[in-house]
Order: structure tokens, then C-alpha cells, then sequence
């Protein structure tokens, strides 16, 4: 159905030569920017070392600090711009050539498909709260929002980072304030437009997981499936036991153990309201180019993989063929 990573790299080949070019401006500028921050700290040490008056080593050792932030600054938005470039150009151009060049199935000619990318944006904190799959928490960045239909199912995806603001007690009793991590990594949302009779969740299975047990609190029961590996691997907690072994029939948690494999980092899925909800942990940012590594085409290629994972759910799952009635 998608094409392959070789068929859309000519495509890809214009936007690609520009990246490599921006990235040795910029790297260009980094260097002479370091050159230029090492050669200031120089005059300073110097200048202690030949016994040079207060003033002149105070305006040299001022010189130096400030000429290092600037520096620093120039650098930093050197790298931010090649990433923006790279997200917009390369990625963005990635995820047209895919979807433009997709082969509909030929026994549905109204097949509809489509996507878009935008690198500054994510999902919203409303989907994250609603799936019930992570704790509280106080704190939500993220990036890299993809969005599109692909059949009848609309779908969207971003890097999520939450975090969680607790207050700890050190030695002497005063109180401080720090950022506890909740979950870092991908969030895959898919919408049938057609609700579930109950919630269905699928968690690692952990003698002290903390999904679990989170669950459990609101009175989710947990249940066995007919799959023993499937159920060594998760935990099948659910409102309606007859629904959860309809979601998932034999073929489904195949899928589900297959892309558990494939994936990059722990999964756990939630069947809520019309949608399906899959959290991957990882730390990895998956859609960005390397600023420090210049193999430009083995890097596209990963990202396209990457994509490629999350695209194929829809067809994999088989989420186009599941109808689940709406009462």
C-alpha cells in the first residue's frame, strides 16, 4: 500500500542536497563561532599570566563572558534552523511523497487517504487525560504532530514529554519543589467515530505496575485472554469482559505482540469512547535531523521507518474492518 523508502527518495533528493549544504553553513559558523569564544578566554588567561593591570584583565575577563554568550546564542540558533529547515523541508516533504504515492486497495476505489505534518505542534492534553494510560500530571510539551485519515479512520500522533511537580523534604525539613517524569515518548491516537460500550486497556504486565494498579482504583476489572504469550506480556484490564474479547479477537493481539516487538520502547493501548489510544515509551527524538552527523539519507531513512510503524497500524490492526456499533 505505502511505497518504499527507494521510490520517494528521488523525490526527496532536492530538499535533501539543501539540508546537507545548510548543515555545513551552520557547522561552518559553529566552528568559527568556538575559534572565535577560545581566542577571547585566551587574551584573558594571558593577560593573568603577563601580570596585566586590574582594569585591562576586568575588560578582557567581561569581553570574554559576553562575547562566549553571544557566541553561544549565534550557535544555538544556527542548529534551531537547520532543525526547522529539516523538519519543514525534508520531513514535511517525507510525509507528502508518502501518502502521494500510496496505493489504494482495489476493492475500494473511495478510499480516502491523506496527512499532514506540523513539527510545532501536539496533541492535545484532553486526548492524553481521556485515554486513562499515565497518572496526573502538571507539565506537557511536545512536538512533531501528525495528523491525517487513512480509510475511515482519522488518526493522530506527536512526541509527548509529561512531567509532575512534587515537593520532597531535604536533610534539614525545608521543603523544595521538582519535576518527576510521567511518560516521554509517542502517542498514537486512532478515532473510529463509533463508541465503545465500555474501556478496554492493555498495560504491561508487572507484579508492581502502576498502571495497574491505577485502574484498578477506578474499578476496572482484569481478565485473561485465550493468548498465553499475549497474556505474559500484558495486562488485560477492561469494563466489559464480552467487548474486550470482541476488540480483541486472535488476529488483533498478534498484531499487537508483532508491533510490540518492532516498537522502540514499552507499549500499553486503550480502547476508550470511539478511540484507540497506543503509548510508546522512548527517549529517542524520532523525526529530527542530526545536526552533528552528515549521512543525511540513512537518517530520512530511519525517520521514514519510524513513520512507516505508526501508518501501518491502521492497515495492520485491520481498524478500517472493525465495526463497532454506536448505542
Amino acid at each position: 500500500m505505502f511505497p518504499s523508502f527507494e521510490i520517494i527518495l528521488p523525490s526527496l533528493q532536492p530538499a535533501l542536497n539543501e539540508s546537507q549544504q545548510f548543515r555545513k553553513k551552520a557547522q561552518r559558523k559553529l566552528l568559527r563561532n568556538v575559534l572565535i569564544g577560545l581566542v577571547l578566554w585566551g587574551l584573558f588567561f594571558l593577560s593573568l599570566l603577563f601580570n596585566q593591570s586590574s582594569m585591562v584583565v576586568g575588560s578582557l575577563l567581561a569581553v570574554a563572558f559576553f562575547g562566549m554568550c553571544i557566541m553561544l546564542g549565534l550557535s544555538l540558533r544556527g542548529v534551531m534552523e537547520f532543525r526547522r529547515n529539516y523538519s519543514h523541508r525534508l520531513v514535511g516533504g517525507l510525509i507528502t511523497s508518502l501518502f502521494k504515492n500510496i496505493t489504494p486497495p482495489p476493492e475500494e476505489p473511495n478510499y480516502e487517504y491523506r496527512a499532514s505534518f506540523q513539527p510545532g505542534r501536539k496533541i492535545g492534553s484532553l486526548n492524553i487525560r481521556r485515554s486513562k494510560l499515565v497518572g496526573d500530571f502538571t507539565h506537557m510539551s511536545g512536538e512533531d504532530y501528525t495528523s491525517g485519515k487513512i480509510g475511515l479512520t482519522t488518526f493522530e500522533f506527536s512526541e509527548i514529554d509529561l512531567k509532575r511537580e512534587v515537593e520532597y523534604k531535604d536533610s534539614d525539613g525545608k521543603k523544595h519543589k521538582k519535576m518527576k517524569k510521567v511518560f516521554k515518548g509517542i502517542v498514537f491516537v486512532a478515532d473510529f467515530h463509533k463508541d465503545f460500550r465500555g474501556e478496554t486497556f492493555l498495560v504491561r504486565k508487572q507484579l508492581l505496575g502502576k498502571d495497574k494498579w491505577r485502574l484498578r482504583m477506578d474499578g476496572i476489572m482484569t481478565i485473561d485472554m485465550e493468548d498465553m504469550e499475549f497474556n505474559k506480556t500484558f495486562q488485560t484490564m477492561t469494563t466489559n469482559d464480552i467487548e474486550a474479547r470482541y476488540i480483541l479477537s486472535a488476529n488483533l493481539m498478534e498484531k499487537i505482540m508483532e508491533f510490540n516487538r518492532r516498537a522502540k520502547g514499552p507499549i500499553k493501548i486503550a480502547f476508550v469512547r470511539s478511540k484507540m489510544y497506543l503509548f510508546t515509551e522512548t527517549n529517542k527524538n524520532h523525526f529530527d535531523g542530526k545536526f552533528f552527523e552528515n549521512n543525511d539519507e540513512k537518517t530520512l531513512e530511519q525517520i521514514y521507518n519510524d513513520f512507516r510503524l505508526y501508518f501501518d497500524i491502521i492497515e495492520e490492526f485491520k481498524l478500517n474492518r472493525r465495526i463497532w456499533s454506536k448505542k
